[in-house]
């Protein structure tokens, strides 16, 4: 079921709520998340999309890493909103302002499954330029989803396991994403980025993971189990 406009309207007012209520919009300034590239109408490019929208980048603390701690103040916000209507990645790309620090974001995001297949597990991955171009993000760059504090743990209405293999990986599962939107919240931490040719700018891929199906082989192996049982059944009952 493809998303209503006024669905994902909502789903927009619901996370930007949050975003605001954890600080105030302030304009950005050296060192921190400035914009998306947009890719025609859309804030991302890849083979999953559907629709992206960033419509919230807000930054009230620069350089304000290791938050949230007492004192300082953890008012970051990203808010991205996203539909898959395929399962393949979607790739949005980040500008940053250089300053000799580094800035922590909160993301509030929506992922919305407009696939038409079940998802079982959803990947993020930090890197460098977008579809065949990506590099992931390489060990002690600066860019990471808050290793090695975490800080606030990353969570999804939908999968309640996270595990992070590596600094620049997130791995959601052990639960079930169906038709519709589930919200995402993480943290990114934000360098210089002075890493070449991709100075400045940084990537965030997500990919999600189709729920497996059962093959045809093991759907007739259970269809000829359950019919066994039936006449198993109507045995006993005659004995």
């Amino acid at each position: 079921m493809i998303s209503s406009p006024a669905a994902l309207s909502r789903a927009a007012r619901r996370l930007l709520f949050c975003a605001v209520a954890l600080g105030t919009i302030a304009p950005a300034s050296a060192g921190v998340i400035t914009s998306v590239t947009m890719f025609g109408p859309n804030a991302g490019v890849g083979p999953g999309l559907g629709t992206v929208a960033v419509p919230a980048i807000i930054t009230g603390a620069p350089n304000n890493d290791n938050v949230p701690t007492p004192g300082v103040p953890d008012n970051n916000v990203v808010v991205p909103i996203k539909r898959f209507d395929a399962n393949g990645f979607i790739d949005i790309e980040f500008f940053v302002s250089p300053s000799n620090g580094v800035t922590e974001y909160a993301f509030f995001e929506s992922a919305d499954n407009n696939t038409g297949v079940d998802w079982s597990g959803y990947r993020m991955i930090l890197g460098y330029g977008v579809g065949p171009a990506f590099v992931p993000s390489g060990p002690g760059d600066g860019l990471d989803f808050d290793f090695p504090d975490y800080d606030l743990p990353p969570t999804s209405s939908a999968f309640p396991v996270v595990v992070t293999p590596n600094e620049d990986t997130l791995l959601f599962s052990g639960g079930t994403q169906s038709a519709g939107a589930e919200s995402f919240q993480f943290r990114i931490d934000v360098p210089d980025v002075p890493t070449s040719p991709y100075f400045s700018r940084f990537t965030l891929r997500q990919v999600p993971r189709p729920a497996p199906v059962p093959e045809p082989a093991s759907l007739l192996l259970l269809g000829v189990g359950a019919a066994g049982l039936g006449v198993w059944r109507q045995g006993a009952s005659r004995g």
